[in-house]
């Protein structure tokens, strides 16, 4: 609100400044110019009488002279040496000329009295006084009205700024994946169709996630059941050689896979995903998972390197079985002979990291792999089952967990994945039974 607001008053106050010097020229070249010249006039007119009077009076009477024409007026008269004033040259030539001197800084109109060093001076002048206070208090009436239309400038804004708020705190909370979230306004806030418009769209963005995820479900339903029934039926059958039995086999089983990684990076790919966090001995927890995956693949050396001290975080099981596995699966895929999986604790973050003695992964494909669908050797994919999604969920589940995935190049020779996560978030209530 504050920057909104000293815009909003800087182009108020600037417009009114302009405005009032507007005015201010046009009086200067009206009101304040007739007054200015018809003084002069009266200067002139009085002190050609007064000289006049002075002429025929010996300069040793002058000062009674003065004393008694100065009961009759509003202003003070006095004969004084020209030599007092520090005149420049171009006006001390136009005072001995004949000419009214006006000197503003002190309110005084000067006249040379002829044929001697005397001037005849009249001030200070209260109508030039008064001028002079009038500008100073023009300044100050100027500033005065220019703080003070910051106090309108925030009563009308405040009401507007908070319903700006609600705004934006309704828009970060739909963000953050709470779909529900709607905002109503008064009707008489300005912002009330805004409000109208929001409410639309996130209605028509969550009919369309709806519908994304019943699309999903349902054709995952649609695909799953004549798998089933083509399983049966294989195991049913007797014309088909072991061979060909363990082809089928190995297909159905690639497509069920395929499915279930599309389930998968479904549920990960909304603005909230439903964690289910738990404090885990991760370093158990890994042992564990690669015990089995040694057990499955004994061709392919797996080495493990675990801390020896701190072992537990948070996170949720289920989700993070699917890192490893989809980890360890794309390093199996192309390593030769070699595979390392490591975990480690930075501070409050905890960092998987598995590397293989392949091909690798080249610099400017590292972050293409983690889109969805995107095989960077189709033909090896094909060959060994891969459908292009375990990177790109392992990224989505990183951002869930509000980590990171880097690719790098392992001392191995090949890619080395490092997945890393915040291990102190918070953990989930516990479920009701």
């Amino acid at each position: 609100m504050k920057k909104l607001f000293i815009q909003f008053y800087l182009l108020l106050f600037v417009c009114f400044l302009v405005m009032a010097m507007l005015v201010g020229l046009v009086y200067k070249f009206t009101a304040e110019r007739a007054g200015r010249e018809s003084m002069n006039d009266l200067m002139k007119s009085s002190l050609y009488l007064m000289r006049s009077e002075l002429r025929e009076i010996p300069p040793r009477d002058w000062n009674k002279t003065i004393d008694n024409l100065e009961l009759n007026l509003s202003f003070k008269l006095h004969i004084e040496p020209m030599s007092k004033y520090q005149l420049d040259p171009t006006t001390l030539r136009r005072l001995r000329a004949g000419e009214i001197v006006a000197l503003d800084d002190e309110y005084t109109f000067l006249q040379h009295i002829p044929r001697s060093h005397y001037v005849l001076a009249v001030g200070p002048i209260p109508y030039l006084f008064f001028l002079h206070e009038m500008r100073i208090l023009d300044i100050v009436l100027l500033a005065f009205i220019g703080i003070s239309l910051a106090l309108p400038v925030f009563i009308w804004m405040r009401p507007h700024w908070k319903d700006m708020l609600r705004l934006e705190s309704a828009a970060q909370r739909f963000g953050q994946g709470h779909l529900d979230e709607r905002i109503h306004f008064d009707s008489a806030s300005s912002l009330v169709r805004l409000g109208v418009a929001f409410n639309q769209m996130a209605d028509n963005i969550n009919t369309l996630v709806a519908s994304k995820k019943q699309l999903i479900d349902g054709i995952a339903h649609e695909l799953r059941t004549p798998l089933v029934r083509l399983r049966y039926r294989l195991e049913m059958s007797d014309n088909l050689t072991d061979v060909e039995a363990a082809a089928l086999n190995r297909d159905i089983g690639q497509l069920e896979a395929l499915i279930e990684e599309l389930l998968t990076y479904a549920r990960l790919d909304r603005p909230k995903v439903d964690l289910n966090l738990q404090s885990l001995d991760l370093a158990e927890w890994l042992a564990e998972r690669i015990d089995d995956i040694r057990s499955v693949h004994p061709e392919v050396e797996i080495a493990l390197e675990m801390p020896q001290r701190q072992n537990h975080g948070v996170a949720d099981a289920r989700l993070m079985e699917r890192v490893l596995d989809n980890l360890v699966n794309n390093a199996l895929r192309y390593a030769d002979q070699q595979l390392r999986v490591g975990l480690w604790f930075d501070g409050n973050t905890a960092c998987l990291q598995v590397e293989d003695d392949g091909p690798g992964i080249p610099p400017d494909e590292r972050e293409r792999v983690f889109e969805p669908f995107v095989r960077l050797d189709p033909s090896r994919d094909r060959a060994t089952g891969g459908c292009g999604l375990g990177l790109a969920i392992v990224h989505s589940v990183a951002q869930a967990f509000g980590g990171y995935v880097v690719i790098d190049t392992s001392p191995l020779g090949g890619a080395s994945v490092r997945f890393c996560w915040p291990v102190d978030l918070p953990l989930s209530p516990p479920r009701a039974a």
